[in-house]
């Protein structure tokens, strides 16, 4: 928890969170092109228990200013968190310095200030045309968005988007975060990823199944 906002939730085994960390790893799963993905912001690595319920066999690299979360992680999910990696560390000065291409890069980042959590401006400004030169050329990335608290959702919306050329945004009915699935090359239409999203979710017994609605998003690389 951070400021009364759950930055991750750590399961004793593989299963649905009922949480927007549920919705992070549909994402990974329908959408990653291959099995190297990244996390941006481990905290306790909520997208894992859902993200094998699911059958994602990715190997995960996480990393994070705090170590805590991921050694409870660790305590809770060793015998079947799979291949995942962590690194303590600032995450662009982490991105910067991977090597080789990622299929799929997760952002999900957040700060606490004035008793509430938000976007760092680093996760609007600086990453996504960083997190786009780390992908491969069929890569894609998902953004987990925050309310900022002096941006509005269309002005963060428009600079995460900037590099790419597709896109779709995912809304909730019980939680103000929305999630960009954004890409160098062309998605599935909304239509179709509603539909992937919702059949993964339903899959692992997820109550956001029918809690999200997917949109377009009008994209151009800027």
């Amino acid at each position: 928890m951070q400021n009364g906002s759950v930055l991750s939730e750590v399961l004793a085994q593989p299963g649905a969170t009922d949480s927007v960390f549920d919705v992070l790893a549909a994402s990974v799963r329908s959408f990653s092109p291959g099995d190297r993905v990244g996390i941006l912001g481990f905290a306790g690595g909520g997208v894992i228990a859902p993200l094998r319920a699911l059958g994602g066999g990715h190997r995960l690299s996480g990393v994070d200013l705090d170590r805590a979360g991921y050694e409870l992680f660790c305590d809770l999910s060793a015998g079947w968190m799979g291949a995942v990696q962590f690194a303590q560390s600032d995450a662009v000065e982490w991105l910067h310095s991977q090597r080789g291409k990622f299929d799929l890069l997760l952002e999900d980042l957040s700060v606490g200030r004035n008793g509430d959590v938000f976007k760092p401006d680093v996760s609007i400004d600086t990453l996504p045309r960083l997190i786009q030169s780390k992908l491969k050329p069929s890569g894609v990335t998902v953004f987990n968005l925050l309310p900022g608290d002096d941006r509005t959702w269309a002005e963060m919306t428009v600079k995460v988007c900037a590099p790419f050329g597709f896109g779709v945004q995912v809304l909730f009915e019980s939680y103000y975060n929305r999630v960009l699935v954004l890409g160098n090359e062309a998605l599935p239409p909304a239509r179709e990823m509603s539909r992937l999203l919702r059949a993964e979710l339903t899959a692992i017994g997820s109550e956001m199944a029918a809690d999200i609605s997917v949109r377009s998003l009008r994209l151009g690389k800027r």
